[in-house]
């Protein structure tokens, strides 16, 4: 059965892959999570067992030794980042990474389901797509507002996009920039393209990714989401 065959699913990371947000983002959650206090708070993010929003405030919490996080304060969580990330937004623009939306629309054109997984908040997240000009489905946007961990966030990305047909029967590829990306990737047994620069490069290709600057080649892109290796 060839790729034409089967249901294409694209799972697409945001910032740093599809906007150019994450200065903004690491500001607005540095300052959102100072605010809670926390004793000796270790802003080495890259340390914490799970690189989400959610997971790395449930984790701090546990670290200072603290009860909860309740329902409650977790709320308050989302509502100081959301506030933050908006007043941080206002004085820096958010753009998509070149090329990132007429990629999208191309998936799409080409009968790709097209489907975002952020370690991001669900707020956050629209700002940053909507800042950026990339049209998104509310109900394939999947978020660390109601997922914890990486591999949950793709799982039920996945879910969304397929709604109750076999991932082990689509062709399925994770667009990121990061290692924890590619890694999630590997433990769920998809398919992974690399989007990214900088450092970011050496680590994804050293582990054998496949890697693009952006998604301005978007013959190229394509071709590599088709048989990405």
């Amino acid at each position: 059965m060839s790729v034409s065959d089967v249901p294409r699913l694209a799972v697409l990371d945001i910032d740093g892959t599809m906007t150019d947000s994450i200065a903004v983002h690491h500001a607005a959650f540095l300052a959102t999570m100072e605010s809670f206090a926390f004793p000796n708070l270790d802003s080495n993010w890259d340390g914490y067992p799970h690189h989400t929003d959610t997971a790395i405030f449930v984790e701090a919490w546990r670290r200072a030794g603290w009860l909860g996080p309740s329902e409650a304060q977790q709320r308050t969580f989302f509502e100081r980042l959301e506030q933050r990330f908006k007043e941080e937004s206002a004085t820096r623009a958010i753009r998509e990474i070149p090329g990132a939306g007429a990629f999208v629309a191309a998936l799409r054109a080409d009968g790709w389901r097209v489907v975002f997984a952020t370690g991001g908040l669900r707020g956050t997240a629209r700002i940053k797509l909507r800042m950026a000009g990339i049209a998104f489905d509310e109900a394939r946007l999947v978020t660390a507002s109601e997922h914890v961990t990486r591999e949950e966030l793709v799982t039920a990305a996945i879910d969304a996009a397929l709604a109750g047909q076999d991932a082990a029967a689509a062709h399925i590829v994770a667009v990121g920039d990061g290692l924890w990306d590619m890694l999630t990737a590997e433990t769920l047994g998809l398919h992974f393209l690399g989007v990214a620069s900088g450092t970011k490069v050496a680590r994804l290709t050293e582990r054998g990714a496949r890697v693009l600057p952006d998604f301005t080649d978007l013959e190229k892109t394509l071709a590599l989401m088709a048989d990405p290796g």
